[in-house]
């Protein structure tokens, strides 16, 4: 049974961020290889395009990708950015710093949670390192769809949510459907 996500996010530790020193995108290994010559981007934009062609070294050569963010159709890999729904440096702001490299490798290539999505590089880019209370999906329609995996990335990895995060989560929710 899955919980819901009111549920999730009233179960996360709420508590202002430090800007814990240390931080480098180097600490979290990305875009490890998952099988034969595909690394973890190139699973990602197989996944999230539509008819994506792949050449040798499983490069996405042509395809189709709609960046959920801000509507975008984009034709190709090169325009697309694989996004962190938390953002690596969120992640190490809410808890992240703790962990070990391994685990920190296993985050950065989650395929099973609802932490990687292939989106424009621009809106990837707009978003950065921000969290809900400072940065929302330009495309309201889909702010529903964003909060709920932004709330399960979280839990999953029992990071923690400062208080405008956790009060943009709840608003952000507020658009699902009932």
């Amino acid at each position: 049974m899955t919980v819901p996500a009111r549920e999730l996010l009233a179960d996360l530790v709420v508590a202002d961020e430090d800007d814990v020193p240390g931080y480098s995108r180097a600490k979290f290994p990305h875009w490890i290889t998952q099988h034969g010559t595909c690394d973890t981007r190139e699973v990602v934009l197989q996944r999230d395009g539509q008819d994506v062609v792949q050449d040798d070294q499983c490069r996405a050569v042509s395809g189709t990708w709609y960046s959920e963010y801000d509507g975008k159709t984009i034709t190709s890999a090169s325009g697309i950015d694989i996004d962190h729904v938390v953002p690596l440096k969120e992640a190490w702001r809410s808890g992240a710093s703790q962990w070990t490299t391994p685990e920190r490798r296993a985050f950065a290539n989650d395929l099973v949670d609802s932490q990687l999505i292939a989106v424009s590089a621009g809106s990837n880019r707009g978003k950065g390192d921000k969290d809900p209370g400072n940065w929302r999906p330009p495309l309201q329609s889909y702010w529903c769809t964003y909060s709920r995996a932004w709330i399960s990335v979280k839990a999953t990895y029992q990071l923690t949510a400062n208080p405008a995060e956790a009060e943009a989560l709840s608003g952000m929710l507020d658009t699902c459907e009932a």
